[in-house]
């Protein structure tokens, strides 16, 4: 074991080690970081639509209505007033009185989501013509009783001696 150990020593101690090592690294450029300012998000508010008694609503499709005739789209479904507020943001309510709160998009319904805004403002319903022929000539009977009254009054006056 000496044996091994002296030529070990000898052959370590006589002939000093050199090494030269090159180690070259290409890496690509780093890549070009832009900071963008954040996304912009508006928060409208509420809408403040309320009506003093419950609205008339007319029914768009089966378990969907709409307030009847209304300057805004307010849908009735679900036991919910909804209303379509800007850039796809929907407001819901229980009450016809307003307080209007943002709804999560996953409760919106989509029976309501897939209505073109706008196609139900002012709405009032399938056959409102007739309702409206109906309603003139409702008032135009009135009229002419009216005026039936007041004659049979003058004839009266005239005939017994009131004037």
């Amino acid at each position: 074991m000496r044996t091994l150990f002296v030529i070990s020593a000898t052959l370590l101690g006589a002939a000093p080690a050199f090494a030269q090592v090159h180690v070259e690294v290409i890496a690509p450029p780093p890549p070009h970081v832009v900071v963008a300012p954040p996304p912009r998000v508006v928060v409208a508010p509420p809408p403040a639509i309320r009506f003093e008694a419950p609205p008339p609503l007319t029914v768009v499709e089966p378990g969907v209505q709409v307030v009847r005739d209304s300057d805004e789209e307010v849908f009735y479904t679900g036991g919910w007033y909804w209303h379509p507020g800007p850039q796809g943001v929907w407001y819901r309510t229980r009450s016809y009185r307003g307080g209007w709160v943002v709804a999560p998009r996953a409760v919106v319904p989509g029976a309501i989501v897939r209505i073109p805004r706008g196609q139900y403002r002012h709405y009032r319903g399938e056959g409102w013509h007739n309702e409206r022929r109906e309603e003139r000539h409702e008032a135009k009977a009135l009229r002419h009783e009216e005026r039936r009254e007041e004659k049979a009054e003058r004839h009266w006056d005239k005939h017994h001696g009131r004037r």
